[in-house]
């Protein structure tokens, strides 16, 4: 018997809440709630992240899979793109980081962070960011990221 994918679901904090709104609404073009897949993949590629990966963020994010990002789906995909821009992997289906772990914000390339900052009063406080946010190249986990960390067996 197969075994059902994670289902993995992301609530950011009150205080993160209006910079993943503002992110879903510079992604959301067409101000209809949500983002088809085209739609997806041109936000979601600015992050720079290898395509192979990102490919395996939409099948983490769009559990059950219905080829469109809700709010709720976007914020599972943005913050496995933060996670995996700073070296990290899921270690649970909520996306929470171990105590005390900082991590720089989720990098987009053409969104200016700083300006969505101060659009939206709120900053998270594991997003930090710098002046000069560069991309940086990611290389794609060596394990399946399909499963939390915390879950695998050697």
């Amino acid at each position: 018997m197969a075994q059902q994918p994670v289902q993995y679901t992301y609530n950011p904090p009150p205080q993160e809440l209006p910079f993943y709104d503002a992110l879903f609404q510079q992604a959301d073009k067409s101000k209809s709630g949500y983002l088809s897949g085209q739609t997806a993949v041109e936000f979601l590629s600015s992050s720079k992240l290898p395509m192979d990966l990102l490919k395996t963020i939409w099948s983490m994010a769009d559990q059950p899979p219905s080829n469109i990002l809700d709010k709720p789906k976007f914020y599972v995909a943005v913050r496995l793109i933060q996670l995996f821009q700073n070296g990290k992997r899921p270690n649970d289906a909520q996306l929470h980081l171990g105590e005390g772990v900082v991590v720089r914000p989720p990098y987009f390339d053409g969104i200016n962070l700083q300006q969505i900052q101060q659009q939206h009063v709120a900053q998270p406080p594991q997003m930090q960011p710098s002046p000069t946010i560069q991309p940086q190249q990611v290389a794609s986990p060596q394990l399946s990221p399909m499963q939390p960390a915390m879950q695998r067996q050697p």
